[in-house]
């Protein structure tokens, strides 16, 4: 029938509009990376924030974005791009390690920890323990612990960072204070 093929058409233009528009946010992430490499925070955030235009709803963009603002010292606008990635998914491992770390920058080790504690659980429970952000997020869960006074908790975090590949883990201990001791947990 003709509506048939009027229907046919219109969904192919509409998988070749999604299949540029998928391009184009890919070359913008590109570009957004190298922003990122070069420590062009802001160059970054508005390759992300075009990227947005065309897929407002991608959280791992939002992140992203989040992260940009955080480096530059915008720290009011990194949580809200987090708060808006735990609008669309409430279980994104990512927004809440990533929001733990705009509290450690702030000092704020208590709320920084339970947030850390979040993320790691929600990776457990999608087994993405092999991701390669799991280490980071353990060591910064591990150097929050510490900061509240629990080293034997942070000290076996740090061993298992370690283990997954973290390299930090010797300045980390060093600023917790922790002895030879504690690396044994």
């Amino acid at each position: 029938t003709t509506e048939g093929v009027q229907k046919m058409l219109m969904d192919n233009d509409s998988a070749v509009e999604q299949e540029m528009r998928d391009a184009k946010v890919l070359d913008l992430l590109m570009d957004a990376e190298k922003c990122r490499q070069q420590r062009d925070y802001g160059g970054e955030a508005r390759m992300l924030s075009f990227a947005l235009k065309l897929k407002p709803d991608d959280t791992m963009i939002w992140n992203k974005l989040g992260r940009a603002y955080r480096a530059a010292g915008f720290l009011d606008k990194a949580v809200s791009c987090y708060e808006k990635v735990l609008s669309l998914d409430h279980d994104d491992p990512w927004a809440y390690a990533n929001l733990g770390g705009v509290h450690l920058v702030q000092e704020n080790y208590t709320a920084a920890s339970e947030l850390y504690a979040k993320a790691v659980w929600l990776l457990e429970i999608a087994n993405k323990l092999t991701d390669r952000d799991y280490p980071t997020i353990l060591a910064n869960y591990a150097f929050a612990l510490g900061k509240t006074g629990d080293k034997r908790q942070a000290a076996k975090l740090l061993k298992e960072a370690e283990n997954r590949g973290y390299t930090n883990c010797a300045y980390i201990r060093k600023q917790l204070k922790l002895s030879l001791f504690d690396k044994l947990f």
